[in-house]
């Protein structure tokens, strides 16, 4: 009797959090309807969460007559390895395998108590059993992330009211599913509250106070020096590289005005183009911060996973080249829940170069989740392995070669990360030469890896540090191509693709002086009595506002 060929199309059909049901088709040939079917799982580990204290399961197999299978009793958040095959007359086909993993179990909120003057709770919940990657918090309105090391820990929840009941869930994160914990109610006492009103009217003020500041400033700045008419249409030529210098100058007379109406101008551009994936209700907890959300035409889709809404979706946008339309991708620092989506994006787009330019926690806030091992053990998200091979750490950066690999595939990536380290909280570096020396290092880095995807270039938002780079990468190479440079032109440009690129006016004005050190650099201007470009905003106010007050969604980077 010959063997029959292989069952075909094992897919996973259902899941819950223990148990998965496969399906497949039977094998082609005219003995098909004789056929018995065999499955066999056996459990692998639960990445990125605690292991089974009981150690993995040996192998079990169940037979069927059936072309699909429910296999029950498994532990929730496990990867497991599914083999199917097909036998007739004791002869058996090759196995047919599957890599599929449970959904995570969810937690129960063990306590919810109110804050002292009843503007906050806190929160406290059970570790779930299997994996679990992060934890996402509602209370109300107010919604928060916290890594897996937060379970059967005291959490904060602040921005609450004072006197009132508010319904709270916490939903489990894991390789890309979500287990919502049931709701239980919190109550917030009511003393604090009339201290919370002055606040509130305070916090009301100090902002329209800075206003009227700001206008009284900018309307001393136009009496002084009112704007050239038509100056408005300029802003989009292309400066000659023997004209670079003046442009500077000139915008930088009295404190930078030239440059503060340029940036306006680009500040009142808006682009309504549609951002519906990156608002759908299913991709919200995706997003670290609100106001930036990739535009749908310019998003950089994932491949989506049968029966998972927004299983496509990541905070990331293509961004234009000289001549390619999709030279580089912006994306935000990955979330705890977002890290498995970080690697699907290198992996789908096979990007061999990553370029980090924040810190994972800045201030003592977080700006980024940790998404690379901290040593020689790998990490895996779902079917994806990760693994450090070495890194070099530098005064100003650090270069880290890694591994991608697939497992289900058996197919790996090398993968080079550059982390730019010094760029500070607030504003901008205070010199231009270690950024130039570091976007050398880059640049000769891409040029000699022709093979692979775009570049994947991260701060924390993506917008702002990320949209420096990028610039000054591109315009430094149209420098050398046409002996020209328009900065204001390709800003425009880059923001018609990801709103928000080079977000302050502090990096707008820092590119331009990139820009002429490198010209400097190459002794195609004559440096001004040799004194290198130092950032004038170091004390911490950049345009009339204290930097403390810049932060806004996008925290203090500007990023």
């Amino acid at each position: 009797v010959s063997a029959p060929n292989r069952v075909m199309d094992l897919h996973k059909e259902a899941q819950t959090n223990s148990s998965i049901t496969l399906r497949w088709k039977s094998p082609t040939d005219p003995h098909s309807q004789a056929y018995t079917y065999w499955v066999q799982w056996a459990a692998g580990e639960h990445p990125q969460g605690d292991h089974d204290p009981r150690g993995h399961q040996a192998n079990q197999t169940r037979e069927t007559n059936h072309t699909y299978y429910e296999v029950q009793a498994l532990e929730p958040g496990t990867l497991y390895n599914f083999s199917v095959w097909a036998e007739r007359s004791n002869v058996a086909s090759s196995a047919q395998g599957l890599l599929e993993s449970t959904a995570p179990s969810p937690v129960t909120i063990t306590s919810c108590i109110s804050i002292s003057g009843g503007h906050g709770v806190v929160l406290n919940w059970s570790c779930p059993r299997g994996g679990y990657e992060a934890f996402e918090l509602q209370v109300g309105g107010q919604q928060d992330s916290q890594n897996r090391l937060s379970c059967e820990k005291r959490v904060s929840v602040w921005g609450l009211w004072p006197a009132q009941s508010y319904p709270a869930i916490i939903t489990t994160i894991w390789d890309g599913m979500r287990a919502p914990s049931a709701s239980v109610t919190c109550r917030t006492e009511n003393s604090g509250a009339i201290v919370g009103a002055i606040v509130g009217v305070t916090l009301f003020l100090i902002p329209v106070g800075l206003l009227i500041f700001f206008l009284k400033k900018r309307h001393e700045k136009s009496q002084r020096e009112p704007a050239p008419r038509g100056l408005v249409f300029s802003f989009s030529e292309d400066i000659l590289a023997e004209d670079f210098a003046d442009h500077v100058r000139k915008n930088e007379k009295d404190s930078n005005f030239g440059f503060e109406e340029e940036y306006q101008q680009l500040a009142l551009e808006t682009y309504s183009q549609s951002q519906t994936v990156a608002l759908a209700p299913e991709n919200s907890a995706k997003n670290r911060y609100r106001n930036v959300l990739p535009y749908d035409w310019s998003r950089v889709p994932l491949k989506a996973i049968q029966e998972e809404p927004g299983s496509d979706y990541i905070n990331a946008s293509f961004m234009p080249g000289l001549e390619n339309p999709q030279e580089f991708i912006a994306t935000q620092g990955p979330l705890p829940q977002t890290v498995g989506d970080f690697w699907r994006l290198v992996w789908e787009q096979q990007s061999r170069t990553l370029v980090m330019l924040t810190n994972c926690v800045e201030s003592g806030q977080v700006k980024c989740e940790h998404y690379w091992p901290l040593d020689a053990k790998p990490c895996t998200h779902g079917h994806l392995q990760v693994t450090l091979e070495g890194e070099e750490v530098l005064e100003d950066w650090t270069v880290r070669d890694l591994t991608l690999q697939h497992m289900q595939e058996q197919k790996t990536l090398p993968v080079r990360q550059f982390h730019y380290m010094t760029w500070p909280d607030h504003g901008v570096p205070h010199s231009t030469d270690p950024m130039l020396a570091f976007r050398k290092v880059l640049r000769q880095w891409l040029d000699q890896t022709t093979e692979g995807g775009p570049p994947i270039v991260h701060c924390s938002a993506g917008v702002g540090r990320t949209g420096t780079l990028i610039a000054l990468d591109i315009l430094l190479r149209q420098l050398d191509r046409d002996q020209r440079v328009g900065p204001f032109s390709y800003v425009q440009k880059m923001r018609e693709s990801r709103p928000l690129m080079v977000q302050t006016e502090a990096q707008y004005v820092f590119l331009h002086h990139c820009i002429l050190r490198f010209l400097q650099q190459s002794s195609r201007v004559p440096t001004d009595n040799g004194v290198a470009y130092e950032n004038p905003l170091k004390d911490g106010w950049e345009l009339g506002f204290p930097s403390s007050l810049m932060e806004e969604e996008t925290g203090g980077s500007g990023c």
